[in-house]
């Protein structure tokens, strides 16, 4: 096989996927109203590892030491509604991924000349590929197996995926998320299938608009519980402020009022969403001693919840040393399908000196 030694000095592929931000609805009787992200004021307790108070304090002290005042922000639903969440996604097409791949300046091209051709070569071939179909089609499977919902999942009693194509509105797939096993791909039903069809065609550069419009319907079995958009991260948070949500259409709290604050529409971003229908990786070092649990395709295999690489070490699946062996690769392997799989995520993979 032959492999480059080194990744060109500037390698950037753009994203494959489009993804909307999954907006928030109150669902009642068949009615729909936007979801608000409330802001507002709550008195809970201190509640801190290593908390060295003395427990003898007295009066006011006490109050203060022991209550916790915090300004937060939550989203919840009616009292007699379900919430809906609704998102659009396509795929672009493979061969428009690479989006930068050059050498520094006055060094020799003809290396990175062999890699671009290299490049496209497993493109052409991936294209064609089963390898290519097994990727979409788990895709498919953490659409239509609600992953993307994230704890709003893990709290529901039921959950109803409705899926459309944007090519035939009058076509749509209905889905029962809860039916499925988060951690297989195995036996695609005959919808699955279709729906990776239809975004194959998008891969494949046969259609612009080969997307999906994706509905679910969660029912948490009771009205007025707290539902889980998207958190911001905020790097110097206001002093006695404890969470701040995302938001479509965003409105700016105003801080000290005196009554409840309703903001924004609730959502989860576009960035979890693609997180979360990318944990397709089963293909990684050692995947038996974890049961083939799906992890994040991410180029170093880097797992936020065991804080963990599972694909740096001697194996040398990293995608970054997959990418180098690029030539010869068969986009049917595990190798390969990972490679797709990247390539659809996106990233820099430049290599310097």
């Amino acid at each position: 096989m032959a492999t480059f030694k080194k990744l060109p000095a500037s390698l950037a592929l753009q994203r494959g996927t489009v993804i909307s931000d999954g907006a928030f609805f109150h669902l009642i009787d068949g009615k729909t109203e936007s979801l608000k992200v409330m802001y507002h004021g709550i008195r809970g307790t201190q509640n801190v590892a290593g908390n060295k108070s003395k427990g003898s304090a007295s009066g006011e002290s006490v109050a203060r030491e022991v209550s916790n005042i915090q300004q937060t922000e939550s989203a919840k639903l009616l009292p007699n509604a379900k919430l809906l969440v609704t998102w659009d996604f396509r795929l672009i097409d493979l061969a428009d991924i690479l989006f930068a791949s050059a050498t520094k300046a006055g060094a020799d091209k003809s290396d990175e000349q062999a890699f671009r051709k290299a490049f496209q070569g497993f493109v052409a071939r991936a294209k064609d590929s089963d390898g290519l179909k097994t990727v979409v089609g788990r895709y498919v499977r953490n659409v239509v197996n609600g992953r993307w919902l994230w704890r709003n999942r893990l709290v529901a009693e039921s959950i109803v995926i409705t899926v459309t194509p944007s090519q035939n509105s009058e076509k749509s797939y209905t889905f029962k998320a809860l039916d499925y096993n988060l951690n297989s791909f195995d036996n695609p039903s005959a919808d699955e299938q279709a729906l990776a069809e239809i975004l194959l065609t998008g891969a494949k550069g046969d259609a612009t608009n080969a997307g999906l419009h994706i509905e679910a319907v969660v029912d948490f079995g009771m009205g007025g519980v707290e539902v889980f958009p998207s958190q911001n991260y905020l790097e110097d948070k206001p002093k006695g402020f404890s969470r701040s949500l995302y938001q479509l259409n965003p409105v700016r709290p105003q801080r000290g009022a005196d009554n409840n604050q309703f903001l924004g529409q609730a959502a989860l971003r576009d960035q979890k969403i693609g997180n979360a229908i990318r944990t397709i990786d089963t293909w990684y070092p050692n995947a038996e001693e974890y049961n083939h649990k799906p992890i994040a395709v991410e180029p170093n295999g880097a797992n936020l919840e065991h804080q963990f690489f599972y694909r740096v070490g001697k194996e040398k699946m990293s995608a970054f040393d997959i990418l180098k062996e690029i030539d010869d690769l068969d986009p049917n392997s595990e190798k390969g399908m990972f490679l797709i799989a990247c390539l659809i995520r996106g990233g820099v993979y430049s290599e310097g000196d």
